[in-house]
């Protein structure tokens, strides 16, 4: 971190924060996303994905993690892992933790934050014994690409993920953790 006053502090989302994570999770993705989607589309996936009650069922599903991360006392990230999650295409030997979502406050950005919690990840997928963490990375987000690949990630398979009824071809991105 660029400031060693200021501890970053990461912990599990409570039950009774799934409010203020589904607010966070949208001005978050909305401020990564938004001005690069046809509205229309963007506007169905966030009406959707981010209910309260589909985060809710999300935070209740057998191996969904989802975690806070502070600087200070102020939230400037979170965090959606799944354990235990293979992906439905490409090959991966072994178990596998998915980073289904990292997403930082705009504000915060270009802190080392990011590296940081990909550190966070790796030890849970240790913690639980995994031997790859993998993710999914827009095809039109190069600089999150990037980002991967500088911190030991590379391609392995192609998915689509899908913002309304708008196909978006994904790279999905691997680490071996062991």
């Amino acid at each position: 971190m660029n400031n060693p006053d200021v501890q970053l502090r990461i912990r599990r989302v409570a039950a009774e924060e799934a409010g203020e994570l589904c607010r966070f999770a949208e001005q978050t993705f909305r401020a990564a996303w938004q001005h690069d989607n046809d509205p229309e589309p963007f506007e169905a996936y966030c009406l959707d994905a981010f209910a309260l009650k589909k985060i809710q069922e999300e935070m209740q599903a057998p191996g969904a993690e989802f975690y806070f991360a502070f600087l200070g006392e102020t939230l400037a990230a979170y965090l959606k892992l799944r354990i235990n999650h293979s992906p439905a295409h490409g090959e991966l030997r072994g178990s596998a933790l998915q980073l289904e979502r990292i997403y930082v406050d705009a504000a915060r950005q270009s802190r080392g934050l990011g590296a940081d919690l990909l550190d966070f990840v790796e030890q849970r997928a240790r913690d639980t014994g995994a031997s790859w963490v993998w993710l999914s990375v827009w095809q039109k987000a190069p600089r999150s690409l990037a980002f991967y690949e500088r911190n030991g990630y590379d391609i392995f398979g192609v998915e689509t993920f899908w913002v309304g009824n708008d196909p978006q071809p994904d790279w999905l991105v691997r680490k071996g953790v062991t």
